[in-house]
């Protein structure tokens, strides 16, 4: 997976507190933004060295990789110049995290609601408002489940479906069956309307598996709309369409990355 994180602190400075124009404050900002990947990774020893122009960390490993090892040389230059720092963590097999910051100058009209309101708590409404529009009436009284390994996919749904009364989701395929079953249990019903599902290459069978086993809970097999959860390949397509077929009733397919308009369209 690959993860942006883009937050900003203000940043008041004693220039800033003195210049008033027309009632208009200048105020400046920092912006961090920061990358989380699951790739390759390196040896934390070579990370010094990737700052430099044609330096690609150990090439036994590297290699096999594109690039010509300028893009870092020529990010390090630019955020610089700017002003801002810019750093890098990795594990070699695990992945990497670069960060930098970045120096910019708020619009008068909107740094009073910046330093009066946490920028975090301004985009969360503005993104509530988003879903609550988009969002179709008769989706917020269905029963969700999700079935995804990755943590900041099942993350990442539960904020778009923040306003569904009732949405489920696990890393496995064990705990979501037995919620599913749980629930049939206490309120003699089925316990959800829509299950998105993580499909791979490696587990197949195992999606296969729990879809018939979620479809076997309600009286009527067809009743449930599962929706597979697909990376955007030929291998990818090609696999979606093949369980469509095998698992018959209401099907379909989502591809990564998860966006708001795909769930809409969904």
């Amino acid at each position: 997976e690959i993860v942006l994180i883009i937050s900003m602190l203000s940043k008041d400075t004693e220039e800033n507190k003195m210049c008033s124009t027309y009632d208009q404050t200048n105020k400046k900002g920092i912006m961090l933004i920061e990358l989380h990947d699951t790739g390759i990774g390196m040896n934390p020893e070579y990370i010094q060295h990737a700052w430099k122009s044609f330096s690609r960390g150990d090439m036994s490993i590297t290699r096999k990789q594109d690039g010509a090892g300028l893009g870092l040389s020529i990010c390090k230059s630019l955020v610089e110049i700017n002003g801002g720092e810019i750093k890098a963590e990795s594990q070699l097999g695990e992945g990497s995290t670069f960060w930098f910051t970045w120096n910019i100058e708020l619009l008068s009209s909107i740094a009073p609601t910046i330093s009066k309101l946490p920028t975090s708590s301004l985009l969360e409404a503005q993104f509530d408002m988003q879903i609550n529009h988009a969002l179709p009436n008769f989706i917020r009284k269905k029963r969700i489940l999700i079935i995804h390994p990755i943590k900041n996919m099942r993350n990442a749904m539960l904020t778009y479906f923040k306003i569904v009364e009732k949405v489920d989701a696990f890393d496995t395929f064990n705990e979501g069956i037995k919620a599913a079953q749980k629930y049939k249990e206490l309120y003699n019903q089925p316990a959800y309307d829509i299950a998105f599902i993580g499909l791979y290459e490696d587990n197949e069978e195992e999606v296969m598996r729990a879809a018939l086993k979620l479809k076997a809970l309600d009286m009527d097999s067809n009743r449930l709309f599962v929706i597979f959860i697909v990376f955007p390949t030929i291998e990818g397509n090609g696999l979606a369409k093949k369980l469509i077929r095998k698992l018959g009733g209401t099907v379909s397919a989502i591809y990564t990355p998860i966006t708001r308009k795909k769930l809409i369209n969904q």
